[in-house]
């Protein structure tokens, strides 16, 4: 028989490989262009935004290696690849990213790689070896969401970049400006806070702002000469404020801590602690009407206390919501701060806790957004340094203003958006679909309107805030990923955490 031309192996393993790419791409919802002509670029794909379908016009170039055999060095869990040098020059050369797509076509397994990520420096280059990891880098659906963000950074590619942007970050740390000079301290009589109130109690006395601490009674008021004696099992010492206050003792800086946020609590009384939920939380009005507080700036101010309906019957108050607090006194850079986290409280009288309050409160903290977390922040630094009139004694613990700090870069918000869905599992997302359907069913077991949580939201917040709150579906129950809010040349917000 005449000879004839064949396809070679190789020829065939290849046409696999680029069969391969094209097929994984259309699975990520991407678009993939071989090309005829070889000379170190096997082809591009198109990227496409997920669920609307729009194409970006941001591309990535793709180099296969496609082979039947192991690549150098090939375990269950990794292999390399050593790259010809002048392919590597040519890849690096351009403005447009580059990937490696190594695949095993007849098993169907597929890595990949970025080349300016792979090779980011001259001794790297000067190496020429890539490392695959092949559990970390499969090139698969999950790829689909990071080939979507090498067309972002400037390393990767044609970079185009933004009008600078300054942002001033207002945290939720509340500066402590001032303090009683000194502290006293003296051996406890009792062991416990319950003994120690009974004490005071029998004595026809109450006191605030004190604290038991490894054996110790401590406070800023005077020990010797207050209801607070009853408490001391010794003589009083005296202390200067600022030595606890600076020490680098870990022991001193927890005592100050509890004492500082022991004597916050007794410093508002229309704060009522709740023990069990370790907050503060304003206290019922006497005859149970609403009450507002926290005006001023950044905030004019929200409902701290009020009644909602029933849903079955308006004429009657299902709950009374109060407005609470967390805070966690700590020292950053030689500065006391107070650490403000907004919470909330539930009662059925203005004193008695809620049946369901657990599960208002989890309904609350899912459907809260950036704006409601502002809001609340702000309401509470109001509320905290609000000077003192003449019906109150001046406080012991002032603050100033939440402290901001002013950043050269700025993040559009707009691009905040739900985890990844590899990064929940499949029971995770159950769960959530689970634990939805269940606040539900509880709401309208405790005759509770959906609408009256949002209102807790969105009272006092700007109608035409972008970042209001609003009742989601239980298919869309995404979150916002973080917590992150920011003032634009001038306009107030607030982060949570810090």
């Amino acid at each position: 028989m005449a000879d004839r031309k064949t396809v070679t192996r190789q020829t065939l393993i290849g046409e696999k490989g680029i069969a391969l790419i094209e097929r994984r791409c259309l699975e990520m919802g991407h678009l993939f262009h071989p090309r005829r002509v070889d000379h170190g670029i096997d082809g591009h794909i198109d990227l496409v935004e997920p669920g609307s379908g729009a194409v970006l016009n941001l591309t990535l170039l793709v180099q296969s290696k496609a082979q039947d055999r192991r690549f150098s060095g090939e375990t269950d869990d990794a292999f390399h690849y050593v790259c010809d040098q002048r392919d590597l020059d040519h890849w690096l050369s351009g403005n447009s990213p580059v990937i490696l797509v190594f695949s095993h076509p007849e098993s169907d397994e597929a890595w990949w790689t970025e080349v300016k990520a792979a090779f980011p420096d001259a001794v790297s280059r000067a190496k020429r070896v890539v490392h695959i990891d092949k559990h970390t880098q499969r090139f698969d659906r999950d790829a689909a969401q990071a080939l979507l963000h090498l067309a972002v950074p400037r390393t990767a590619g044609l970079y185009m970049r933004p009008a600078p942007i300054t942002e001033v970050l207002t945290t939720n740390l509340l500066p402590v400006t001032e303090m009683p000079p000194t502290v006293h301290l003296a051996p406890a009589a009792f062991t416990d806070y319950r003994a120690a109130g009974a004490a005071l109690h029998a004595q026809g006395q109450r006191a605030s702002g004190w604290i038991l601490r490894d054996g110790l009674v401590l406070s800023f008021h005077k020990l010797r000469d207050s209801p607070l004696r009853v408490l001391c099992a010794g003589d009083p010492e005296r202390h200067e404020t600022v030595e606890w206050a600076g020490s680098d003792d870990l022991d001193t800086q927890h005592r100050f801590a509890g004492l500082l946020s022991r004597t916050v609590q007794g410093s508002y009384p229309d704060l009522r602690w709740h023990k069990a939920r370790k907050h503060m939380h304003f206290r019922a009005t006497s005859r149970l009407g609403p009450r507002k507080a926290g005006k001023g700036p950044g905030s004019r101010g929200r409902t701290v206390f009020g009644p909602h309906a029933s849903k079955s019957d308006p004429q009657r108050v299902g709950f009374y919501h109060h407005a609470a607090l967390r805070t966690r006194f700590r020292r950053l850079d030689g500065v006391w701060y107070c650490q403000l986290e907004p919470d909330y409280c539930f009662t059925t009288d203005g004193h008695t806790e809620h049946p369901y309050a657990d599960r208002l409160l989890a309904g609350i903290k899912r459907l809260d957004r950036h704006p409601a977390v502002r809001g609340w922040t702000c309401v509470w630094a109001n509320y905290l340094n609000q000077e003192a009139d003449l019906f109150t004694d001046p406080r012991p613990v002032q603050f100033g203003e939440l402290a901001t700090m002013t950043v050269d870069r700025g993040i559009d918000d707009r691009w905040w958006g739900p985890a990844p869905l590899g990064a929940t599992t499949e029971d995770d997302q159950h769960s959530s679909a689970d634990r939805q359907e269940s606040l539900d069913t509880v709401l309208a077991a405790a005759d509770t309107d959906p609408q009256d949580l949002l209102s807790l939201l969105q009272d006092g917040a700007s109608e035409g805030d972008p970042g209001a709150p609003r009742r989601r579906s239980p298919g869309n129950k995404a979150r916002s990923a973080g917590r992150r809010t920011s003032r634009r040349e001038g306009t107030n917000s607030a982060r949570r955490g810090q």
